[in-house]
C-alpha cells in the first residue's frame, strides 16, 4: 500500500466527517497535497458548495499535509490546528479541490528546528481550493483560500521496520 493510499485509509478510520464528505487524496510530491471531494455531499441549499465543507475540506488539506511531511522526516506526532481563516472569494459550483504546500516548497528550518529541540512546533498553512477537475497546476484563480496554524507536539521518531 502507498503512503498517500495509506493515509487515505487513516484519515477515513479517524475522521468519518472525510468520508462522508468524499474526500479523496490525489496526490502528495513531499512539498505539497492535492484533495479532491465532490459537490453532492458538500453542496448548501443553493445548490453550491456548503462553507463548513469547502473549510473541512481546506483544514484536511493542511493538517494532511503536516502529517505526511511528518512522515517523510521519520517523525510521528500530535498535529492541530490552533487557528484558520477562510476567504470565500466564489461560490463552489461543481466538484473542488484543495492544494496545501509547504511555504517555499520544503519545511520551514525554523519549524525544523523546534522539533528537534522541543519536540514541538506551529506550522502556517495555506490551503487554496478550485473547482473543476484536480490538478497540481490550476490555470483560474481560487474559490477560497484557508490560512491556518497547525500545532506538532509530542514528537517521535517512528520506529522502522
Amino acid at each position: 500500500m502507498t503512503q498517500l493510499a495509506f493515509f487515505q485509509k487513516r484519515i477515513q478510520d479517524e475522521i468519518p466527517l472525510s468520508r462522508a464528505m468524499g474526500i479523496q487524496l490525489r496526490s502528495w510530491d513531499g512539498h505539497s497535497l492535492l484533495l479532491s471531494a465532490p459537490l453532492e455531499p458538500n453542496s448548501n441549499h443553493h445548490g453550491t458548495g456548503f462553507g463548513g465543507s469547502v473549510y473541512a475540506a481546506a483544514v484536511t488539506a493542511a493538517w494532511g499535509l503536516t502529517e505526511l511531511a511528518l512522515t517523510d522526516l521519520g517523525l510521528k506526532a500530535s498535529v492541530v490546528v490552533q487557528s484558520g481563516t477562510m476567504d470565500y472569494l466564489e461560490p463552489v459550483e461543481s466538484d473542488f479541490y484543495v492544494i496545501c504546500r509547504l511555504p517555499g516548497e520544503e519545511i520551514p528550518e525554523r519549524f525544523r528546528r523546534s522539533l528537534a529541540r522541543h519536540g514541538k512546533g506551529r506550522l502556517d498553512l495555506t490551503a487554496e481550493v478550485f473547482c473543476g477537475e484536480p490538478t497540481d497546476r490550476p490555470e483560474g484563480d481560487p474559490v477560497a483560500v484557508f490560512q491556518g496554524r497547525f500545532v506538532v507536539r509530542n514528537v517521535q521518531s517512528r520506529v522502522m521496520r
